[in-house]
């Protein structure tokens, strides 16, 4: 293997292992909870109770929304 394939490979593993918002992977702890990363979530309405977002799950904060 070459060392420009080598500088390839560290360089595009090292791209995967950021998102766009430069959090490294190994700390985005909601990644690690959910397998998406914040931004990534759907919202719809609002919880009647809390007044806070329902995510796509059909969670809010207060968790009546379900």
């Amino acid at each position: 293997m070459s060392l420009v394939q080598i500088k390839t490979m560290t360089s595009s593993r090292d791209k995967r292992q950021q998102d766009h918002q430069d959090v490294p992977l190994e700390i985005d702890t909601h990644y690690e909870l959910y397998g998406k990363h914040a931004w990534e979530v759907q919202y719809g309405d609002r919880c009647p109770s809390c007044n806070k977002r329902i995510d796509e799950f059909g969670f809010c904060a207060c968790g009546a929304a379900q």
